[in-house]
């Protein structure tokens, strides 16, 4: 089953598409990475057709890097955070699964999110709260197709299903402190020998 079929499945059955890819054949890593990499054309793609009245940022502010780092880290910390906890409390899904399934989850963000930013173009400030709507709407519609993710693969039920979510969040949270943290160090620690090279050569 190709890319875009997988789409609409978990767009119109994802009950069924997370059922179905439990089978190796159905996906391939490549897939899932595929649809971050749509995910960040998406987001790059809204900033840049929201209308003035919307702006919140002009056009040179935007940062391709960070708006990558923004999507690539919490959902890269997601993927690893589920599949720990998941494994520890003995789910039955794999990396691939949650990798792709992941992925897939935010299709309807993917496919969504510039139509509904092009309304900025036609909206006035006084009707924002329709974008708002419009907006987190997807990020619900997300949110419930990463638990129907979890309560499928790992084969859990609604409860530890619920358990299950709150660990991976906290997984999150804790993974993404040390991850600052050790930037801040690293970041550090380069300072103070760039400083040490440049006091050197003033001396000598």
């Amino acid at each position: 089953m190709n890319t875009l079929q997988l789409i609409r499945q978990v767009i119109v059955h994802p009950i069924d598409f997370f059922y179905d890819i439990q089978n190796p054949k159905r996906i391939s890593w490549l897939q899932g990475v595929l649809l971050i990499l749509l995910l960040f054309v998406a987001k790059m793609l809204s900033l840049i057709v929201t209308g003035y009245a919307f702006e919140t940022r002009q056009p040179y502010e935007i940062s391709w890097v960070y708006e990558f780092m923004w999507i690539i880290v919490p959902w890269g910390a997601y993927c690893v955070s589920n599949w720990a906890v998941s494994t520890i409390l003995e789910g039955e899904g794999k990396f691939k699964e949650i990798f792709v399934g992941s992925a897939f989850a935010l299709a309807p963000y993917i496919l969504f999110i510039v139509p509904v930013t092009l309304l900025t173009n036609i909206l006035s400030l006084d009707e924002q709260s329709i974008i708002l709507f419009l907006s987190n709407l997807l990020l619900v519609w997300c949110g419930w197709l990463l638990l129907v993710k979890i309560k499928v693969l790992h084969d859990f039920e609604l409860g530890k299903m619920v358990g299950i979510a709150l660990l991976t969040v906290i997984g999150m949270v804790i993974m993404l402190f040390v991850l600052i943290l050790m930037y801040g160090l690293i970041n550090q620690f380069c300072s103070f020998i760039l400083d040490l090279i440049k006091e050197v050569r003033f001396r000598y």
